[in-house]
C-alpha cells in the first residue's frame, strides 16, 4: 500500500523549533484550510489532532499537545484583524513510511522549515496497524474524526493482558460490555466474572452461572457452587483463619482423617482392620485406637488422603479437629494405641472449633461451599463450557454472593487458580482464553486474617505474571486503578483509560504508561462518557476513541433520584 500523506491541501504549518521528542509549529496555513477534505474532517490545529511532518522519504507522526499565541502577537493585532497568528507543540510519536508500514519512535527527526500536514485517516490507520480482517476487533471511532473507525489486532488487545479503567459513569462497563459482545461475534472465548450483576443484559450472547442465588438473574441462568474441597490449603486457611501454633497442624490432620474416612467408605471391599477406623458418624475417632492400624490405612489410601482436592465431609470438620486432640501411648512409632484427650490442646483449638461451628450455621455460605442436590459445580460447568465450541462468553455472577468470611475473594481466587492450573497443563495453547474481572481491585493481592495468621489470595496476580505464555490472559476492569498492586498494570500490554479525576488513580496509570503515553494522560479529566484513550506498550501511539455502544448496554444506571417527589404524598 502506497501512502500519500503530504497533499498540499492538508498543510497546516511549518516546523520552527525542535526540542527532544517535541517539535514546535507555526500555523501559517491552518486558517485557510477547509473544514473537511474529501469527506474527512480537518482539525486545522486542534489540541489532540494527529499531524505528519515531511522529513524526506518518510513522515514523523505526532500529536498536537498545545496550541496558542504569544501575548505580543495578540497586542499588535489591529481591530480589523480576524486571524490570530498561532503556534503549537507536537509530540513526536512514531515514524510512518510511505509503503504503509510504521515504526514506534522517531527514525528521522524533522528540521526547521519542514512542512506539517493534518494526518489523513489512511495515515492514522497505518500507524495504528489497523486493517480489515478476521483478527481485528473494532473498538470505536476516533474522537477527533468520527469517520475513522479504530480496529485493533486481537494480539495487541489481549496478547499481553488488557486493563479498562475509569471513574464511575465514565463508560468503563460500556467498554467491557462491547468487548464481550465483540468476542462473541468473533467466536472467541471470554469468561466474565461479574461482581455486581450488571452484565446480565448480555442475554443469549452468553452462558450465565450464578453463585449464591438466582434472584434478579436472567432466565436460563444456572445456580452453581464451589465445593469446599476445591479450595487449596491456603484458601481454606483464609476461610477458617487457623493460628499457626496448634490450630493449623490440627486442621491439617482433621482434613486428612476425614479424607481417609471417605476413602474407606468408598472402598467396596475394605480391609476388615481398616473399616472400624471410620466411626458410624463418618468421623475418625482416634482415642484408644491402634496407631499401627491407622497408619496402615493411611498407607493404603495415600492417593486419596494426600490428593489436593480429595473430597471430605466439611460438616464434620469441627468434631474431627476435636478428635485430633489426643496424646499417644506406646513406646514405638508403629505400635501402641492413641491415648486420651489432651485438654491443653483442646483449649488451643477451641476458637477454631467455634469458628467452624458458627460457619455451619450460615446458610448463604454453606449453600456455596457445600452445594446441595440440584446446584451445579462451577468448576465442572466452566470445563464443559470450554469444550463447547458453540458458546463464546461465560458470565459468572457474584451479585448474590455474600461477603461473609471473605467468601467472594476466596471464590474468585479458586476460579483463578483453577484456570491457571489448566493453562499450565497446556489447555489454552491452541485456543486462548480471556478472563475479564470486573471490580478487579477487590480481588488482586487480597490479604485476609490478622496479625497472628494471614493468607494472601493472589491467583490473578499470578495469572497477570505468567498466564500469557500459556494462552490465558486477563482483562482487568476497575474504577480504582490506584488500589491495584503496582506490578499488575506494569504487566498490561494495552490500557483503555476512561475519565479519571482522582489524582492517585491517574498517577498509577502514568506510572504504568510508556514514556510516549505520558502526555496523553493530561487529557483524562476532560474525557466525556464513552470516550477513552487507548495506550500501552502494545499500541503504537496513544489515541482518543469514542467506544462503540454495546448492543445491550450493562445495567449500570444508578438510583433515579428524579423520582423523588414524583408521587403525591
Amino acid at each position: 500500500m502506497k501512502l500519500h500523506p503530504f497533499t498540499p491541501e492538508r498543510q497546516v504549518g511549518v516546523v520552527y523549533q525542535i526540542e527532544g521528542s517535541f517539535a514546535d509549529v507555526t500555523f501559517i496555513a491552518a486558517t485557510r484550510l477547509p473544514k473537511s477534505h474529501f469527506g474527512e474532517y480537518l482539525g486545522r490545529g486542534e489540541v489532540g489532532e494527529f499531524v505528519v511532518i515531511d522529513v524526506g522519504g518518510s513522515a514523523a507522526f505526532g500529536r498536537l499537545l498545545r496550541v496558542g499565541t504569544t501575548t505580543t502577537n495578540v497586542d499588535t493585532l489591529s481591530q480589523s484583524e480576524r486571524r490570530i497568528p498561532a503556534e503549537g507543540r507536537i509530540q513526536l510519536l512514531s515514524t510512518l513510511h510511505l509503503d504503509g508500514s510504521s515504526t514506534r519512535g522517531i527514525v528521522k527527526y524533522p528540521k526547521v522549515g519542514d512542512p506539517v500536514y493534518a494526518a489523513s485517516a489512511e495515515s492514522i490507520l497505518a500507524v495504528l496497524g489497523a486493517a480489515d480482517g478476521p483478527n481485528q476487533l473494532t473498538l470505536g471511532r476516533l474522537s477527533m474524526d468520527e469517520s475513522v473507525e479504530v480496529s485493533v489486532p486481537l494480539s495487541r488487545l489481549f496478547g499481553r493482558h488488557l486493563a479498562i479503567v475509569g471513574a464511575t459513569g465514565s463508560g468503563k462497563s460500556w467498554t467491557l460490555g462491547h468487548l464481550a459482545e465483540s468476542v462473541a461475534g468473533l467466536s472467541g472465548k471470554l469468561i466474565l466474572i461479574d461482581a455486581t450483576g450488571e452484565f446480565q443484559t448480555l442475554g443469549s450472547r452468553a452462558k450465565h452461572l450464578a453463585l449464591g442465588s438466582l434472584d434478579d438473574e436472567p432466565a436460563g441462568t444456572k445456580l452453581v457452587g464451589i465445593p469446599h474441597h476445591m479450595m487449596r490449603e491456603s484458601d481454606r486457611n483464609a476461610f477458617l483463619n487457623p493460628s499457626g501454633g496448634v490450630q493449623l497442624p490440627k486442621l491439617r490432620e482433621a482434613v486428612r482423617s476425614l479424607r481417609l474416612a471417605d476413602a474407606i467408605a468408598a472402598d467396596p471391599s475394605p480391609n476388615p482392620q481398616h473399616a472400624p477406623i471410620r466411626h458410624a458418624s463418618g468421623q475418625v475417632v482416634k482415642m484408644n485406637g491402634s496407631i499401627a492400624t491407622y497408619q496402615g490405612a493411611v498407607a493404603k489410601y495415600v492417593s486419596q488422603v494426600e490428593k489436593a482436592h480429595a473430597p471430605f465431609n466439611f460438616r464434620l470438620l469441627a468434631s474431627q479437629v476435636q478428635n485430633e486432640c489426643i496424646y499417644a501411648n506406646g513406646t514405638g512409632q508403629n505400635v501402641g494405641n492413641f491415648g486420651g484427650s489432651n485438654l491443653s490442646e483442646l483449649g488451643y483449638v477451641s476458637s477454631l472449633i467455634s469458628r467452624i461451628n458458627d460457619l455451619l450455621q450460615i446458610t448463604e455460605v454453606m449453600d456455596v461451599i457445600d452445594p446441595q442436590s440440584g446446584t451445579g459445580n462451577a468448576i465442572d460447568e466452566i470445563d464443559a463450557w470450554l469444550r463447547d465450541s458453540s458458546s463464546h462468553v461465560l458470565r459468572i455472577s457474584l451479585r448474590n454472593l455474600t461477603f461473609t468470611n471473605h467468601l467472594r475473594e476466596i471464590v474468585v481466587n479458586i476460579l483463578g487458580q483453577t484456570l491457571l492450573s489448566w493453562a499450565r497443563a497446556g489447555k489454552f495453547r491452541q485456543f486462548p482464553v480471556v478472563t475479564a474481572l470486573d471490580e478487579a481491585h477487590q480481588f488482586f493481592d487480597v490479604t485476609v486474617g490478622d496479625e497472628f495468621a494471614s493468607t494472601r489470595l493472589n491467583a490473578f496476580d499470578s495469572i497477570a505474571k505468567e498466564g500469557r505464555k500459556y494462552g490465558l490472559t486477563v482483562c482487568v476492569a476497575t474504577q480504582r486503578p490506584g488500589d491495584l498492586p503496582a506490578g499488575v498494570l506494569s504487566q498490561v500490554g494495552m490500557t483503555i483509560v476512561h475519565r479519571l479525576a482522582d489524582g492517585r488513580d491517574r498517577q498509577r496509570v502514568e506510572q504504568a504508561a510508556a514514556e510516549i503515553d505520558h502526555s496523553a494522560t493530561r487529557l483524562l479529566p476532560g474525557l466525556v462518557p464513552g470516550e477513552a484513550i487507548l495506550m500501552g506498550v502494545d499500541f503504537p501511539v496513544p489515541v482518543s476513541v469514542r467506544i462503540t455502544r454495546p448492543i445491550a448496554p450493562p445495567a449500570s444506571d444508578g438510583p433515579q433520584y428524579t423520582n423523588w417527589g414524583a408521587q403525591a404524598p
